[in-house]
C-alpha cells in the first residue's frame, strides 16, 4: 500500500486505522439481548400489524427435495 507508506513517512495517520477511531472497550450490555429483540419486534409489529396479502401456492408439479 504505497499511500499508507507515504503517510508513515510524512507523519500523517493513514485514513483507515485498526481500531476505526473507536475506543477498544467491549460494548456495554445493560439489557438482555432477547429483551431488546422483543422490543424491536413490538415496534415492527406496530408499524405493520398484519402480513400483506399474497397468493397461495398451487399444488402442481413435483415438490421433491
Amino acid at each position: 500500500m504505497k499511500f499508507a507508506e507515504g503517510c508513515a513517512r510524512s507523519g500523517v495517520e493513514p485514513p483507515l486505522a485498526a481500531d476505526g477511531g473507536l475506543p477498544a472497550s467491549p460494548p456495554a450490555r445493560e439489557r438482555d439481548p432477547y429483551e431488546v429483540l422483543d422490543d424491536l419486534m413490538v415496534v415492527v409489529e406496530a408499524l405493520c400489524p398484519r402480513w400483506p396479502p399474497r397468493e397461495t401456492f398451487k399444488a402442481e408439479g413435483v415438490w421433491l427435495l
